[in-house]
């Protein structure tokens, strides 16, 4: 198998949420410039050796374990510097890929840095499989692929290198998120979570913010309404002011307000629902 490929992109790959155009393992990346831009997003992730990104009248380094992600249409130049520059590249577009990019936090060109190359450099490594797929295999099976790779992306994804919102990843937040869920039913503090990362208040719900796209108090709140689902479904005779206090809600009324918000049912109705699914399930 070739550490390298292009695909033949039709109209039909083109009506998909994901698509890929091609992708490269440890290539040995030459200069490239491009007065157009391209038609596709590229990422590159710098595994051996440096070079040079030149967009928008700005000139800057790429060193090893960067990752350059252009959008696109963006007119750019990169090239070795030294004796040889090696990446791991995937090029790809769909309709959904930009608004998957924004809630990742990426939206502009330039070098931005991943929690764990490796990862991603798998990914990459796993769509040139698909050269050994039948035409007819290659586009929803790469629509999949650059899917399974985004993913990772979000997953592993650390911040621009010039936003200085570094070690913004989920994984990072797994503190956190651990102590939230050790204490859905008791009333914690944006401090006492913060304490589980041992890091300020304010730093954490501008780190927290940036990985998970919402807010603490926005997320504790999922935890807590998933929590109740279960307590709903799994203790039929449970009183509905029970399962709000269990849930961290010690107020009955807000419980019932912010289940309604998420879930379009208020607790009583979804617990019919759940009954009534399982009568059709017998």
């Amino acid at each position: 198998m070739k550490n390298w490929m292009f695909l033949n992109v039709t109209n039909h790959e083109k009506k998909l949420p994901y698509y890929i155009y091609g992708a490269g393992s440890l290539y040995d990346q030459e200069a490239v410039y491009r007065p157009q831009g391209c038609p596709w997003f590229q990422l590159n992730i710098c595994r051996i050796g440096q070079g040079i990104l030149d967009m928008n009248g700005k000139k800057v380094e790429i060193h090893e374990g960067d990752s350059l992600i252009i959008f696109p249409d963006v007119i750019h130049e990169y090239y070795p510097v030294g004796n040889k520059m090696i990446v791991s590249w995937i090029a790809f577009d769909g309709f959904q890929v930009r608004s998957m990019f924004k809630s990742i936090g990426i939206d502009v060109s330039g070098i931005y840095k991943l929690n764990n190359n490796e990862q991603i450099h798998e990914a990459i490594k796993e769509t040139l499989e698909i050269q050994n797929r039948t035409i007819t295999e290659q586009s929803y099976e790469g629509s999949r692929l650059v899917y399974s790779f985004l993913l990772t992306l979000m997953k592993n994804y650390s911040g621009h290198i010039d936003s200085g919102q570094g070690d913004c990843t989920m994984e990072k937040m797994k503190p956190a998120i651990d102590f939230m869920s050790r204490h859905l039913s008791e009333q914690i503090t944006i401090e006492e979570i913060a304490e589980s990362m041992k890091i300020t208040p304010q730093h954490f719900c501008m780190i927290f913010k940036t990985a998970m796209n919402q807010r603490p108090f926005e997320y504790l709140n999922s935890l807590r309404i998933n929590h109740s689902k279960h307590l709903l479904i799994n203790n039929s005779e449970m009183q509905l002011k029970e399962v709000s206090q269990l849930s961290g809600y010690p107020n009955h009324s807000y419980f019932c307000q912010i289940f309604k918000k998420q879930e379009r049912l208020t607790p009583a109705d979804f617990r019919k629902l759940y009954k009534q699914d399982r009568k059709l399930d017998m």
